[in-house]
Protein backbone atom coordinates (compact mmCIF):
# COMPACT_ATOMS: atom_id res chain seq x y z
CA UNK A 1 0.00 0.00 0.00
CA UNK A 2 1.45 3.45 -0.77
CA UNK A 3 1.35 6.64 2.02
CA UNK A 4 1.94 9.95 0.95
CA UNK A 5 2.25 12.82 3.36
CA UNK A 6 1.70 15.96 1.74
CA UNK A 7 2.95 19.17 3.88
CA UNK A 8 4.17 19.52 7.47
CA UNK A 9 1.09 17.43 9.22
CA UNK A 10 0.68 15.04 6.63
CA UNK A 11 4.07 14.21 6.42
CA UNK A 12 3.99 13.57 9.96
CA UNK A 13 1.02 10.97 10.23
CA UNK A 14 2.92 9.31 6.90
CA UNK A 15 6.18 9.08 9.08
CA UNK A 16 4.18 7.06 11.53
CA UNK A 17 2.95 4.80 9.56
CA UNK A 18 6.08 4.41 7.79
CA UNK A 19 7.38 2.26 11.56
CA UNK A 20 5.16 -0.76 9.91
CA UNK A 21 6.44 -2.58 6.66
CA UNK A 22 3.32 -2.73 5.38
CA UNK A 23 3.26 0.73 3.97
CA UNK A 24 5.66 2.41 1.48
CA UNK A 25 6.00 6.42 2.38
CA UNK A 26 6.33 9.02 0.46
CA UNK A 27 6.84 12.50 2.47
CA UNK A 28 6.52 16.00 0.07
CA UNK A 29 7.30 18.99 2.08
CA UNK A 30 9.70 22.11 1.84
CA UNK A 31 11.37 20.29 4.76
CA UNK A 32 12.20 17.30 7.05
CA UNK A 33 13.44 16.42 10.29
CA UNK A 34 17.13 15.03 10.28
CA UNK A 35 15.50 11.71 12.08
CA UNK A 36 13.67 10.31 8.90
CA UNK A 37 15.29 6.62 8.18
CA UNK A 38 14.94 5.22 5.14
CA UNK A 39 11.69 7.12 4.12
CA UNK A 40 11.36 8.61 0.64
CA UNK A 41 11.17 12.52 0.31
CA UNK A 42 10.41 14.62 -2.28
CA UNK A 43 12.11 18.34 -1.29
CA UNK A 44 9.76 21.13 -2.78
CA UNK A 45 10.43 25.07 -3.10
CA UNK A 46 8.85 27.25 -0.40
CA UNK A 47 6.70 29.82 -2.18
CA UNK A 48 4.94 32.64 -0.74
CA UNK A 49 0.78 31.64 -1.58
CA UNK A 50 -1.26 28.86 -1.94
CA UNK A 51 -1.73 29.68 -5.93
CA UNK A 52 1.89 29.79 -6.27
CA UNK A 53 2.51 26.34 -4.51
CA UNK A 54 -0.36 25.23 -6.99
CA UNK A 55 1.67 27.06 -10.22
CA UNK A 56 4.83 26.70 -9.43
CA UNK A 57 5.25 23.74 -8.39
CA UNK A 58 6.10 20.95 -10.67
CA UNK A 59 6.18 16.80 -9.53
CA UNK A 60 5.93 14.43 -11.13
CA UNK A 61 5.81 11.05 -8.60
CA UNK A 62 4.45 8.71 -10.74
CA UNK A 63 7.81 6.64 -10.57
CA UNK A 64 7.77 6.74 -7.28
CA UNK A 65 4.42 5.22 -7.04
CA UNK A 66 4.21 1.63 -6.56
CA UNK A 67 1.19 0.35 -5.32
CA UNK A 68 -2.58 0.93 -6.78
CA UNK A 69 -3.76 1.85 -3.22
CA UNK A 70 -2.69 5.42 -2.80
CA UNK A 71 -3.68 7.05 0.50
CA UNK A 72 -3.22 10.74 0.20
CA UNK A 73 -2.78 12.55 3.82
CA UNK A 74 -2.98 16.26 4.40
CA UNK A 75 -4.27 19.05 6.79
CA UNK A 76 -6.31 21.77 6.08
CA UNK A 77 -5.04 25.54 6.32
CA UNK A 78 -1.56 25.26 5.12
CA UNK A 79 -0.03 26.78 1.49
CA UNK A 80 1.51 23.37 0.49
CA UNK A 81 -2.17 22.06 -0.08
CA UNK A 82 -2.08 24.22 -3.19
CA UNK A 83 -0.04 21.43 -5.10
CA UNK A 84 -2.43 18.99 -4.24
CA UNK A 85 -4.05 18.78 -7.52
CA UNK A 86 -1.52 18.79 -9.96
CA UNK A 87 0.51 16.16 -8.08
CA UNK A 88 -2.51 13.60 -7.70
CA UNK A 89 -3.21 14.42 -11.46
CA UNK A 90 -0.19 12.79 -12.64
CA UNK A 91 -1.27 9.42 -10.95
CA UNK A 92 -4.80 9.64 -11.64
CA UNK A 93 -4.48 5.81 -13.08
CA UNK A 94 -4.28 5.14 -9.55
CA UNK A 95 -6.76 4.38 -6.52
CA UNK A 96 -6.69 7.37 -4.37
CA UNK A 97 -7.94 7.85 -1.15
CA UNK A 98 -7.67 11.01 0.46
CA UNK A 99 -7.41 11.77 4.58
CA UNK A 100 -8.26 15.15 5.23
CA UNK A 101 -7.08 16.50 8.52
CA UNK A 102 -9.11 19.44 9.83
CA UNK A 103 -7.03 22.02 11.98
CA UNK A 104 -8.16 23.37 15.24
CA UNK A 105 -10.05 26.61 14.03
CA UNK A 106 -9.51 28.45 16.88
CA UNK A 107 -5.53 28.57 15.97
CA UNK A 108 -6.24 29.38 12.56
CA UNK A 109 -5.94 33.07 10.76
CA UNK A 110 -8.59 34.75 8.76
CA UNK A 111 -6.76 33.06 5.52
CA UNK A 112 -6.30 30.28 6.78
CA UNK A 113 -9.29 29.57 7.88
CA UNK A 114 -10.22 30.77 4.10
CA UNK A 115 -7.79 28.25 2.58
CA UNK A 116 -9.47 25.48 4.91
CA UNK A 117 -12.60 25.53 3.72
CA UNK A 118 -12.00 25.76 0.23
CA UNK A 119 -9.39 22.81 0.15
CA UNK A 120 -12.15 20.92 2.01
CA UNK A 121 -14.55 22.09 0.20
CA UNK A 122 -12.91 20.87 -3.22
CA UNK A 123 -11.45 17.47 -2.09
CA UNK A 124 -15.13 16.31 -1.03
CA UNK A 125 -16.50 17.21 -4.21
CA UNK A 126 -13.59 15.49 -6.09
CA UNK A 127 -14.29 12.59 -3.95
CA UNK A 128 -17.97 12.49 -3.87
CA UNK A 129 -17.80 13.11 -8.25
CA UNK A 130 -15.66 9.97 -8.14
CA UNK A 131 -12.08 11.61 -9.19
CA UNK A 132 -10.97 10.41 -5.99
CA UNK A 133 -11.91 7.14 -4.71
CA UNK A 134 -12.78 8.44 -0.90
CA UNK A 135 -12.36 10.83 0.92
CA UNK A 136 -11.63 10.21 5.27
CA UNK A 137 -11.80 13.16 7.36
CA UNK A 138 -10.72 14.09 10.74
CA UNK A 139 -11.09 17.28 12.80
CA UNK A 140 -7.88 17.98 15.20
CA UNK A 141 -10.78 18.83 18.16
CA UNK A 142 -12.86 15.74 17.95
CA UNK A 143 -9.17 13.94 17.70
CA UNK A 144 -7.69 15.70 20.80
CA UNK A 145 -11.49 15.30 22.83
CA UNK A 146 -10.34 14.14 26.15
CA UNK A 147 -7.04 13.68 25.98
CA UNK A 148 -4.90 15.53 28.45
CA UNK A 149 -2.32 16.90 26.65
CA UNK A 150 0.11 19.43 26.73
CA UNK A 151 0.37 22.40 23.71
CA UNK A 152 3.89 20.93 22.96
CA UNK A 153 2.41 17.53 22.48
CA UNK A 154 -0.68 18.07 20.08
CA UNK A 155 1.44 17.24 17.16
CA UNK A 156 2.68 14.12 17.89
CA UNK A 157 -0.33 13.18 19.56
CA UNK A 158 -3.04 14.08 16.66
CA UNK A 159 -0.77 12.19 14.24
CA UNK A 160 0.65 8.90 15.99
CA UNK A 161 -3.73 8.84 17.02
CA UNK A 162 -4.88 9.29 13.17
CA UNK A 163 -1.95 7.29 11.96
CA UNK A 164 -2.60 4.44 14.57
CA UNK A 165 -6.32 4.19 14.13
CA UNK A 166 -5.55 3.83 10.10
CA UNK A 167 -3.39 1.32 10.60
CA UNK A 168 -5.62 -0.67 12.89
CA UNK A 169 -8.26 -0.82 10.73
CA UNK A 170 -6.60 -1.23 8.11
CA UNK A 171 -5.25 -4.55 10.02
CA UNK A 172 -8.59 -6.09 10.85
CA UNK A 173 -10.12 -5.41 7.40
CA UNK A 174 -6.76 -7.98 6.22
CA UNK A 175 -7.58 -10.33 9.39
CA UNK A 176 -9.33 -13.29 8.88
CA UNK A 177 -12.35 -12.95 11.13
CA UNK A 178 -14.24 -15.17 12.90
CA UNK A 179 -17.28 -13.80 11.51
CA UNK A 180 -18.15 -10.55 8.87
CA UNK A 181 -21.10 -9.62 7.03
CA UNK A 182 -19.07 -6.71 5.84
CA UNK A 183 -20.28 -4.94 2.48
CA UNK A 184 -18.38 -2.55 0.40
CA UNK A 185 -20.70 0.74 1.17
CA UNK A 186 -22.68 2.58 -1.54
CA UNK A 187 -20.84 4.06 -4.67
CA UNK A 188 -22.38 7.06 -3.73
CA UNK A 189 -21.61 7.26 -0.07
CA UNK A 190 -17.57 8.19 -0.38
CA UNK A 191 -17.16 11.13 2.11
CA UNK A 192 -16.24 8.70 5.60
CA UNK A 193 -14.35 9.20 8.87
CA UNK A 194 -13.44 6.38 11.53
CA UNK A 195 -14.07 6.58 15.35
CA UNK A 196 -14.25 4.31 18.45
CA UNK A 197 -17.11 2.54 20.24
CA UNK A 198 -17.61 2.27 23.83
CA UNK A 199 -18.22 -1.52 24.11
CA UNK A 200 -19.86 -1.39 27.41
CA UNK A 201 -22.69 1.61 26.33
CA UNK A 202 -22.21 1.45 22.62
CA UNK A 203 -21.50 5.34 22.59
CA UNK A 204 -19.38 6.64 19.32
CA UNK A 205 -17.01 8.70 19.18
CA UNK A 206 -16.06 10.20 15.28
CA UNK A 207 -13.29 11.69 14.70
CA UNK A 208 -15.39 13.83 12.17
CA UNK A 209 -18.78 14.27 13.41
CA UNK A 210 -20.67 13.55 9.87
CA UNK A 211 -23.98 14.80 9.08
CA UNK A 212 -26.27 12.54 7.84
CA UNK A 213 -24.42 8.85 7.93
CA UNK A 214 -25.83 6.71 5.38
CA UNK A 215 -23.89 3.21 6.76
CA UNK A 216 -22.11 2.38 8.93
CA UNK A 217 -19.31 -0.56 9.44
CA UNK A 218 -18.19 -1.72 13.05
CA UNK A 219 -14.78 -4.08 13.94
CA UNK A 220 -14.78 -5.81 17.15
CA UNK A 221 -11.26 -6.96 18.41
CA UNK A 222 -12.38 -9.84 21.19
CA UNK A 223 -10.72 -10.86 23.98
CA UNK A 224 -10.91 -14.90 24.11
CA UNK A 225 -12.29 -14.37 27.26
CA UNK A 226 -15.46 -11.94 26.32
CA UNK A 227 -15.63 -14.40 23.00
CA UNK A 228 -16.23 -17.47 25.49
CA UNK A 229 -18.36 -15.40 27.65
CA UNK A 230 -22.22 -16.21 26.25
CA UNK A 231 -23.72 -12.76 25.08
CA UNK A 232 -21.07 -10.21 25.19
CA UNK A 233 -20.53 -10.17 21.88
CA UNK A 234 -24.23 -9.89 21.08
CA UNK A 235 -25.15 -7.42 23.60
CA UNK A 236 -22.42 -4.75 21.79
CA UNK A 237 -24.10 -5.88 18.79
CA UNK A 238 -27.58 -5.31 20.21
CA UNK A 239 -26.17 -1.43 21.02
CA UNK A 240 -24.71 -1.28 17.63
CA UNK A 241 -28.06 -1.63 16.05
CA UNK A 242 -30.10 0.29 18.22
CA UNK A 243 -27.92 3.49 16.95
CA UNK A 244 -27.84 2.51 13.24
CA UNK A 245 -30.11 -0.08 10.80
CA UNK A 246 -27.71 0.49 7.88
CA UNK A 247 -24.56 -1.45 9.74
CA UNK A 248 -22.34 -4.19 8.88
CA UNK A 249 -19.66 -5.51 11.16
CA UNK A 250 -16.60 -8.17 11.45
CA UNK A 251 -15.36 -9.80 14.67
CA UNK A 252 -11.65 -10.82 14.79
CA UNK A 253 -9.73 -12.37 17.97
CA UNK A 254 -7.11 -10.84 19.88
CA UNK A 255 -4.95 -11.47 22.63
CA UNK A 256 -5.44 -8.08 24.31
CA UNK A 257 -7.21 -8.19 27.93
CA UNK A 258 -9.71 -5.61 26.70
CA UNK A 259 -12.43 -5.75 24.05
CA UNK A 260 -11.94 -3.02 21.58
CA UNK A 261 -14.77 -1.70 18.94
CA UNK A 262 -13.82 0.26 15.76
CA UNK A 263 -16.19 2.01 13.42
CA UNK A 264 -16.21 4.14 9.88
CA UNK A 265 -18.72 5.85 8.69
CA UNK A 266 -20.29 6.83 6.00
CA UNK A 267 -22.54 9.63 3.69
CA UNK A 268 -22.49 11.30 0.61
CA UNK A 269 -23.18 14.91 1.50
CA UNK A 270 -20.37 17.37 1.44
CA UNK A 271 -19.46 18.56 5.12
CA UNK A 272 -19.34 22.30 5.65
CA UNK A 273 -18.30 24.22 8.92
CA UNK A 274 -21.53 26.15 8.38
CA UNK A 275 -23.28 22.55 9.08
CA UNK A 276 -21.53 22.16 12.27
CA UNK A 277 -22.10 25.82 13.74
CA UNK A 278 -25.83 25.24 13.00
CA UNK A 279 -26.15 22.68 14.84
Amino acid sequence: MQIIGIGTGGSQIAAELAKHEAYDVLLIDTSFPDNLNNINTVLIEKQETINDYEEKTKLDIENKVRYNNVHVFLFGGGKTTGITLRTLEKIKDKKIIIHYVRPEENFLSNKQKLRERMTSGILQELSRSGVFNKIYLYDTTEVLKGAEVSFLQKKDYVASTIAGMFHMINYIKNTKGLFSNIEEPSEVNRISSFGMVDPETGGEVLHFSLDNVREKCYYFVMSKRALETPGVVEKINNQIQKNSEQASFKIIDSEWHENHVYVEAFTNVVQTTQNKTEK
